[in-house]
C-alpha cells in the first residue's frame, strides 16, 4: 500500500513539474535571439461558416391535462461564406500576396522596435517565429456600404526540436472599407490589406512584450 502511494506521490509530482516547466518560460528574459520563418501560411478560406443567427426548433405534447412535454433545439445553420470567398477572389486577381504583406510588416515592426530590434535576426537563432493566417473576413454594416475588414493573425514561437515554446494570436476590428468598390480597385484593396495587417502585427507585438 505504501508502494501504491509512493507511486501516486511521484506521478502527481512530475504531472505538475511537467506542465509548470512547460509554460514557465519566458521569451523576453530568457530568449537571446528569435528570427522569422519567411514562410507564411495562409489558409483558403472556407466555402460555408456557421450563422450568427440561430434558429430554435421546438416539438411540444400532452401527457395529460395539466402535464405537458416540450422538446426543443437551436441550431446554426450554414451559410455561404461569400466575403471571404471575394477577398480570396480579389487577391488572386490583382495578384496580391497576402503572406509576403503578413512577413515585410512583421518584420519591418520588429526591426524598428526598441525593445526587439537586437534580439530579431536574420537567422542563426535556436528560436523561430511562425506566422499564419487561419481566417480573414468582410463583415458588411447593416447600415451604411462600410464593411469591416479582419485579417486573423496566428504566431508560435518553436525552439530547435520544433516545440512550441509560445503562442497568441490577433485580429485588427476597427479597419473599414467600401465593399462595393473594395474587390474591384487593386490600390485600395492592397491598402486596406496592409492597413489591417499593420494594426494586428501591432497586437501580436504587444503581446508578446506582456509574456
Amino acid at each position: 500500500m505504501k508502494y501504491i502511494s509512493k507511486i501516486i506521490f511521484l506521478s502527481i509530482a512530475l504531472l505538475f513539474t511537467a506542465c509548470s516547466s512547460k509554460n514557465s518560460i519566458n521569451i523576453n528574459k530568457e530568449i537571446k535571439s528569435f528570427s522569422l520563418n519567411k514562410n507564411v501560411v495562409i489558409l483558403s478560406a472556407l466555402k460555408t461558416v456557421k450563422s450568427p443567427f440561430s434558429v430554435g426548433l421546438g416539438l411540444g405534447g400532452t401527457l395529460s391535462r395539466h402535464v405537458g412535454v416540450n422538446v426543443g433545439t437551436v441550431i446554426n445553420p450554414d451559410i455561404s461564406n461569400d466575403e471571404a470567398l471575394n477577398i480570396e477572389k480579389g487577391l488572386a486577381l490583382h495578384n496580391i500576396s497576402l503572406g509576403n504583406i503578413i512577413k515585410q510588416e512583421f518584420s519591418r515592426q520588429m526591426e524598428n522596435d526598441s525593445f526587439y530590434k537586437n534580439k530579431f535576426v536574420a537567422f542563426g537563432s535556436d528560436y523561430k517565429i511562425y506566422l499564419s493566417v487561419p481566417k480573414y473576413t468582410l463583415d458588411s454594416s447593416l447600415f451604411t456600404d462600410n464593411a469591416y475588414l479582419k485579417v486573423f493573425i496566428n504566431l508560435e514561437i518553436l525552439n530547435k526540436d520544433n516545440q512550441i515554446i509560445y503562442s497568441t494570436n490577433a485580429v485588427d476590428e476597427i479597419t473599414t472599407v467600401k465593399e462595393n468598390i473594395l474587390l474591384n480597385n487593386k490600390n485600395i484593396l492592397t491598402q486596406a490589406v496592409e492597413k489591417s495587417v499593420r494594426k494586428t502585427v501591432v497586437k501580436l507585438i504587444n503581446d508578446m512584450k506582456n509574456n
